[in-house]
C-alpha cells in the first residue's frame, strides 16, 4: 500500500490517491483515531490507522508526504481550548512515525522536520553551492522598479530520475544536489541563466513524475 500523508481538503492528495493503485490517505483525523500501535524496537508490531482502517506497517511500501505540520484547525472533534496542544502532540507523533517506519518515505525526516519544512532555503542553497549550481541572488530595495518578466524552467526530481529541459551538465548537478539533500521528490525552479530560484516538494507532480513516483513507492521497504 502507498500512504499519502495529507489532508482531505488538498486536491493533490486526493488526485494521487485516485491515481496510484492501492493508495490511501492518512489525514489528521486518522492521527487521533484509536488503534495505533507503534513499538520502536519491534517493527513487526506497528499498526497505522489509514482512512479509519488499521494497516500493518509491514504492508506499507511507500509514504508520500503532502503536509509539513498538523494544525489546530484540523482537530474539529476536540474542544477548542485543547486543539493547539493536541495538534502539537499529533505533529510530534507523526514525525516519529515517519522517522521510524520501514516503508520508503518521500521525503525522509530531516533535523526533526518533514515535508516542505525539511527543504529549508539554508539547506538547499548550501547543497546547490556544494554541487556547482548557481543560486539567483535576492535583491531587496525600497525603490520602485519596473517589474520585468522572468523566464523560468521547472525541473522535477524523482529518486535518481530528473525531468526537465536543461543542459545535461545542469541536470547531473541537480541529481547530485538531490542526493545530498536526501530529496526523493521535489521541483526546482531555474531562471534563464540556469540559476536556481527555489526548491519545493509541494508542487503537483507532472504526469511523468507521478508515474515514476508510483513505481518508486511500490517497490517495497528500504
Amino acid at each position: 500500500m502507498i500512504v499519502v500523508v495529507g489532508s482531505r481538503h488538498d486536491a493533490v492528495s486526493s488526485m494521487l490517491v485516485e491515481r496510484w493503485p492501492h493508495a490511501a490517505l492518512c489525514s489528521a483525523e486518522d492521527l487521533v483515531r484509536p488503534g495505533w500501535v507503534w513499538h520502536h524496537a519491534r517493527p513487526g508490531q506497528r499498526t497505522w490507522i489509514i482512512d479509519a482502517r488499521p494497516v500493518r506497517d509491514e504492508d506499507v511500501t511507500g509514504i508520500f508526504i503532502r503536509r509539513s505540520s498538523v494544525y489546530a484547525e484540523e482537530m474539529l472533534t476536540t474542544h477548542p481550548a485543547d486543539r493547539a496542544f493536541l495538534a502539537s502532540e499529533c505533529h510530534a507523533f507523526l514525525t516519529f512515525i515517519l522517522a521510524t517506519t520501514s516503508a520508503r518515505v518521500v521525503n525522509p525526516v530531516s533535523d526533526g522536520a518533514f515535508g516542505e519544512e525539511a527543504l529549508r532555503p539554508e539547506r538547499w542553497t548550501t547543497a546547490a553551492s556544494e554541487t556547482g549550481i548557481a543560486v539567483r541572488p535576492v535583491r531587496v530595495t525600497s525603490q520602485a522598479r519596473r517589474r520585468r518578466g522572468l523566464r523560468t524552467t521547472e525541473v522535477e526530481v524523482v529518486g535518481g530520475e530528473v525531468f526537465g529541459e536543461l543542459p545535461a551538465r545542469v541536470l547531473d548537478r541537480v541529481r547530485s544536489m538531490a542526493e545530498r539533500l536526501r530529496m526523493v521528490w521535489g521541483t526546482l525552479l531555474f531562471d534563464a541563466r540556469h540559476r536556481l530560484i527555489n526548491v519545493t516538494a509541494m508542487r503537483p507532480p507532472s504526469d511523468a513524475a507521478a508515474v515514476s513516483l508510483g513505481r518508486f513507492l511500490t517497490v517495497g521497504h528500504t
